[in-house]
């Protein structure tokens, strides 16, 4: 963790555990945009998220919720910023089956 007074970590851990949550993968990029990803939806969003251009991509499910309480991190690589819940992997995995699923039944 870095510690020079008022720069943030680059690393860090929320101190209070979530639960009744959906896992999330988010990637903020500055002022370019980002995406919040989850197994059953995609934010998407241009320029700031607070700006109102946000953009939702839903895959037809119900959000399955974390029953184990789990930390949120944050991570800052290259100027950009990712938090999540739940292992980022698993929720990268869930999201690309849901996302085959949902395309296949497009057809």
């Amino acid at each position: 963790m870095s510690t020079t007074p008022g720069k943030r970590p680059l690393y860090a851990v929320e101190e209070v555990p979530s639960r009744n949550q959906e896992r999330t993968l988010q990637l903020n990029a500055g002022h370019w945009g980002g995406a919040e990803i989850r197994p059953t939806r995609v934010f998407l969003w241009w320029g700031s998220r607070e700006d109102g251009h946000e953009r939702v991509l839903p895959l037809g499910l119900r959000p399955r919720l974390l029953q184990t309480p789990r930390r949120r991190r944050h991570l800052e690589i290259a100027g950009c910023q990712v938090s999540f819940l739940g292992n980022p992997a698993v929720t990268m995995g869930l999201f690309a089956i849901n996302a085959l699923r949902k395309a296949r039944e497009g057809r």
